[in-house]
This record gives C-alpha cells, sequence and structure tokens, in this order.
C-alpha cells in the first residue's frame, strides 16, 4: 500500500517550514542537475525518503 504524502506528513520531520522548503529544494536541484527527469510524485517520495534518512 502507498502511503499518501501530505505537506502535514512531511511537516513532520523538519523544525519549520523553512527547513523543509531548503531541504525540498536541493534534492530538486539534486535531481535536475544529474539528468534525471523526474514527476512531483517521485520528488516528494524523495523528500520523504532523505528526509528519514537524515533526520532519524
Amino acid at each position: 500500500m502507498t502511503e499518501s504524502l501530505t505537506n502535514e506528513t512531511l511537516r513532520k520531520k523538519f523544525k519549520n517550514n523553512f527547513d523543509l522548503c531548503n531541504f525540498s529544494i536541493n534534492i530538486a536541484r539534486n535531481i535536475l542537475m544529474s539528468g534525471t527527469q523526474a514527476t512531483l510524485g517521485q520528488i516528494l517520495h524523495q523528500i520523504q525518503e532523505r528526509a528519514s534518512e537524515n533526520r532519524g
């Protein structure tokens, strides 16, 4: 079963919206700079996964 990613789900992993925004921009920038095409859903999943890795 695929978990639905919501703003609330992602926000729980960060101190504030600015941390979430900066983290998300860096993830998206890295994906684009690698030359990889990704959908918004794929980017959101990457944010979720990497936030879990980095934030415990």
